[in-house]
């Protein structure tokens, strides 16, 4: 599941940049825009003065201790939960390697009001996680201590 989500998200951002041209917004029906935007912060465009090679660390630690939890897991659902979530910062950290910054295509608004703009790996971070906050932890079996 992560080189799925990695790999949907890549050529996902591929076709979108090449497909609206930077700079460029097409309309797909009222509440949706594709956009070609470069993001060299993280969500929501914060801290975006931050140096790539911070954010790239930051990436793959994370990555790397989600990944530690992926092989320690027996749940399914964590390890789906698990692997979106690294599967997708593992799409952005490629971004950042390959062009300075994190490739948005996905533009929501309402009105005047506009999400920031993201991209698939983002969903699979916030999925998988999701995932992990309504499952919650994995609950032991444990024996009743009668001593």
């Amino acid at each position: 599941m992560i080189l799925a989500a990695f790999s949907l998200d890549q050529l996902s951002k591929t076709w979108a940049h090449s497909f609206v041209g930077s700079g460029n917004v097409i309309a797909v029906f009222p509440g949706f825009n594709l956009v070609a935007i470069a993001n060299s912060g993280v969500a929501f465009g914060l801290a975006g003065g931050a140096a790539p090679v911070i954010l790239i660390a930051i990436g793959v630690l994370l990555s790397g201790m989600l990944g530690i939890w992926l092989i320690r897991t027996r749940s399914p659902i964590h390890a789906l939960g698990l692997s979106l979530a690294i599967g997708g910062a593992l799409g952005n950290v490629a971004d950042r390697l390959m062009f300075g910054a994190v490739r948005d295509f996905i533009d929501l608004y309402w009105g005047n009001f506009h999400w920031p703009s993201f991209n698939l790996a983002d969903v699979a971070i916030v999925v998988g996680l999701g995932l992990l906050v309504l499952v919650g932890e994995d609950q032991p079996e444990t024996s009743a201590n009668t001593s």
